[in-house]
């Protein structure tokens, strides 16, 4: 193992490997670019990380002919969401009322969907990814970025030959630059990005529980209920995944309060829930998400591209955002991908990603902020909000509002070369060791 300044030349630098930037490398590779990847963590394995894809996802995966391939790893298909106000259903949709062929969401842990697409774009050895490698500058040629200054701890490193493993000062030289690493992203900090939208008005706190024996594990479920609203999702290995809607701030109250009153209020919304929380002593198992809804003015500049949540995050509600994210990933495959056909990688052909994107992350965000709006638990609106709830899931227009937050029109606009050739091979992962 060398201990000194390495260069790296590479046609794409990208920074994150999330969905959508996993995805993003795996296309790109696809069509022989050399690429290289950097994640700041030494793995895969984190929670509450947008588990949820959407029946858009499915459509996605089916359009790159990888669906087949996705599914062949643990997921668990869930076809309808119901509703409920004071544990009453007040509404119930069924995916297959908006859309035929792709008619649910599909729920993958994380780490397994990440290893699937990993394990995808490991069969090309101009694919490069370097786990436990943060970014600490960008490397400037006047007004352009050529690339990222890194700092490289052990780790995986993968389609590296043995003698490129190394740790230390690490300068990856790049044409592009592509910035996927969240919503609090580095690249976007360091490129002096602008930020057009800030909106926070909730929060969401995480936890997980064993699923009780009559649970209808494949169904969404939403509770209006006296205390707290609730959104619980079936999760992997027999366990349910529960969300606390809280505004902004909240928490902080009730840490005050103490776990005991917490409790308290919980079981008396969800007695189901008692023999869980029998042996909680305190906050260790709750995850608190802040539902930050962020749009980067100009997503481009010269040699560098921020995308996903670095430039459109969108909050938990809808559980859209990694869908979304995958979505501008691909889209930005195909306009890097034209752009190096035609060896135009201008500031106006990066353009391309976001007047491409724009329209549908602002529908999202907008659909967004509407729903967020039946969600308060301010006094007066708390008590009118499930009624209100009810009444527009009746409206005629509301399908088609539904169906513009869970599915896609019609496919993506990209090149027939991102398709890939059926595998008549199983690639499922038995276990992952990322």
């Amino acid at each position: 193992m060398v201990n000194a300044v390495k260069d790296i030349k590479s046609d794409v630098c990208i920074v994150g490997a999330g969905p959508a930037g996993l995805l993003l490398g795996l296309l790109l590779a696809k069509q022989g670019l050399e690429i290289t990847v950097l994640e700041q963590n030494p793995d895969f394995h984190r929670e509450y990380r947008g588990e949820i894809t959407q029946p858009r996802f499915v459509q996605l995966m089916k359009q790159l002919n990888l669906l087949d391939y996705i599914e062949s790893h643990d997921h668990v298909k869930i076809p309808e969401v119901t509703v409920f106000h004071n544990s009453n259903p007040i509404m119930n949709l069924k995916f297959d009322s908006l859309i035929e062929g792709e008619s649910y969401c599909a729920r993958l842990t994380q780490p397994t969907l990440l290893a699937g697409l990993l394990h995808k774009a490991k069969e090309y050895p101009n694919f490069k990814l370097l786990f436990n490698t943060k970014v600490r500058n960008l490397i400037k040629e006047g007004d352009k970025t050529g690339g990222v200054y890194a700092q490289a701890k052990p780790g995986e490193q993968i389609n590296f030959l043995k003698d490129e493993v190394f740790v230390g000062d690490l300068n990856v030289h790049a044409r592009v630059t592509v910035g996927v690493d969240g919503r609090n992203s580095t690249i976007e900090k360091l490129g002096q990005f602008e930020v057009d939208l800030e909106y926070h008005d909730n929060d969401l706190l995480w936890f997980s529980f064993e699923k009780p024996e009559h649970w209808d594990y494949n169904i969404y479920h939403f509770y209006f209920q006296k205390n707290y609203n609730y959104l619980f999702l079936p999760k992997l290995g027999g366990y349910i995944q529960c969300g606390i809607s809280l505004t902004k701030g909240e928490y902080q109250q009730i840490k005050k309060e103490g776990i005991e009153s917490f409790k308290a209020k919980i079981i008396e919304d969800n007695p189901i829930l008692k023999d869980h929380f029998e042996y909680v002593t305190d906050f260790k198992d709750f995850v608190l998400l802040l539902c930050k809804m962020r749009y980067v003015r100009d997503w481009a500049k010269d040699g560098l591209l921020l995308i996903g949540d670095a430039a459109h995050c969108v909050t938990p509600w809808g559980a859209v955002g990694s869908t979304l994210a995958m979505g501008t990933a691909v889209i930005t495959a195909d306009v890097l991908y034209k752009g190096f056909k035609n060896n135009d990688l201008s500031l106006q052909t990066l353009k391309q990603v976001q007047s491409r994107r724009h329209e549908e992350v602002k529908l999202i965000q907008n659909l967004q902020t509407t729903l967020e709006k039946f969600l308060t638990r301010q006094p007066v609106k708390k008590e009118l909000a499930p009624l209100m709830f009810n009444i527009a899931t009746k409206m005629p227009d509301i399908r088609e509002t539904y169906k513009k937050l869970f599915t896609r029109e019609k496919p993506l606009d990209i090149d027939d070369a991102f398709i890939f050739e059926s595998d008549k091979t199983s690639d499922r992962i038995e276990h992952i060791s990322i």
